[in-house]
């Protein structure tokens, strides 16, 4: 009795009313005009505003920072260095003063405060090679890092194919709630109709009622679902998009080739393989000997000459020479260790190969799965509508009771929201392909 009254208010459904358009308010924000989005709007707004593309700008300007660092090698060095010292003791001769006056020597004592400034320029002549390895390495690993961000970047891409194809998956299930609704608001009235005329029971009322306000709440479920979705696919493209914005179906893509050679984690072992070749020559030149010019000027006492003890200016010029040779001891097992990383590259580039090909495969056979059943989805939906017409006949004269009705009902709902499925999974997967092979970039 509790539940017929409730039914029956009127309060109650001006609340149950005023609820869902309050949640719904308050849970998405609403944009103030309706611009249609693409499929490929949405991924070139994910390219161009995810943080991933500050990254790969920053990657790159870091790519370009690393190799002005090695070419200064080049440049002239230049350093400057001075200091003060007391020394307890110094350095004398003691030559007796007969020899002095004899010989005309005139040699001062040393000074215990010293003083000196030194001024060095240096400029490399010859690395054996090693500058130009070095920044080959860096433009490698720069390239590196930048196709390990543009591989996250196509993750993203997946996950807005994923959101993109929920959204409207959400959106035909809203659809098919309301047509349930609506369908079963004419039912409504026809049971009405049938208790005036005594084939029908209350009950029967309160079961249509009870099957509405079932609807209306999957109807609100379906609504939050679709909410999140969109608060997921905003934050991801950073476009203000809501519930009431229009997302267009994309076209059907047709497979011509399976080459996948242009994603960026499928570029990255190729360039992991050349860091490989350079890291090997990098060590053979490791042993090469360096050369260089220097030239070192002082001001101060004593200078070059330890026996003059008076403030004056001095100066060395000259070539060096340097020779790691100690890099020979080593050289072999990092030689094996680079030829170990090398061969772990090219092992997961093979397993790589064999996912990418499962991946290819599966999404083939949805392709081909889904084409296949749209091909019958008309006919079931056809028969179901007929059967659940003549249910409906039936139900109104009280040859069948409402929940064989609703049976037919939910059927003929499942064959339409089947053929709504089939028909975006289908598109979707060729969306889908096309991320899969990298064919948006």
């Amino acid at each position: 009795m509790k539940l017929t009254k409730l039914l029956k208010s009127k309060a109650f459904t001006k609340k149950f009313g005023v609820m869902v358009l309050c949640i719904s308010f308050s849970v998405c924000m609403f944009s103030q005009g309706k611009q249609p989005y693409t499929l490929n709007d949405l991924i070139r707004s994910a390219y161009a505003k995810y943080p991933y593309a500050n990254q790969l700008d920053l990657a790159k300007r870091q790519k370009d920072e690393s190799g002005k660092v090695i070419d200064s090698k080049w440049l002239p060095q230049l350093s400057a260095s001075g200091k003060t010292s007391y020394q307890s003791e110094v350095s004398s001769i003691s030559i007796p003063e007969s020899i002095k006056k004899n010989f005309g020597l005139n040699i001062g004592g040393g000074k215990d405060l010293q003083y000196q400034g030194e001024l060095s320029i240096s400029q490399l002549l010859y690395d054996g090679g090693i500058s130009s390895t070095q920044k080959k390495l860096s433009q490698i690993n720069g390239d590196i890092q930048a196709y390990q961000i543009k591989s996250s970047m196509l993750q993203v891409e997946n996950t807005v194919d994923d959101l993109f194809e929920s959204i409207l998956i959400t959106k035909e299930q809203i659809k098919i709630v309301d047509f349930q609704q609506a369908d079963l608001e004419l039912r409504k009235k026809d049971i009405c109709l049938a208790i005036q005329n005594g084939i029908s029971l209350k009950t029967d009322l309160q079961e249509i009622d009870a099957d509405i306000i079932q609807l209306k709440q999957k109807k609100i479920e379906l609504r939050m679902q679709l909410c999140q979705k969109f608060i997921q696919i905003s934050s991801y493209t950073q476009e203000k998009i809501d519930t009431t914005t229009v997302l267009e179906v994309p076209r059907p893509f047709y497979v011509t080739d399976r080459n996948y050679t242009d994603r960026p984690d499928y570029k990255m072992f190729d360039k992991q393989l050349q860091s490989s070749r350079w890291q090997m020559k990098q060590l053979n030149r490791n042993f090469m000997p360096q050369m260089s010019l220097f030239a070192n000027g002082y001001y101060g006492r004593p200078g070059l000459n330890a026996m003059d003890y008076s403030f004056h200016y001095s100066g060395i010029v000259g070539v060096s020479l340097k020779w790691n040779i100690a890099a020979l001891y080593d050289n072999i097992h990092q030689k094996k260790l680079v030829n170990i990383d090398r061969c772990l590259t090219q092992n997961q580039q093979a397993l790589y190969d064999i996912e990418m090909n499962k991946q290819i495969d599966a999404l083939n056979v949805d392709l081909v799965t889904n084409k296949k059943l749209m091909e019958s989805d008309d006919n079931i939906v056809n028969i179901r509508s007929n059967v659940k017409d003549v249910a409906s006949i039936q139900l109104k004269s009280g040859s069948i009771t409402l929940t064989d009705y609703l049976i037919k009902l939910n059927d003929e709902s499942q064959a339409l929201i089947n053929k709504s499925i089939h028909h975006i999974e289908y598109l979707m997967d060729g969306a889908k392909m096309r991320t899969l092979l990298n064919k948006n970039n």
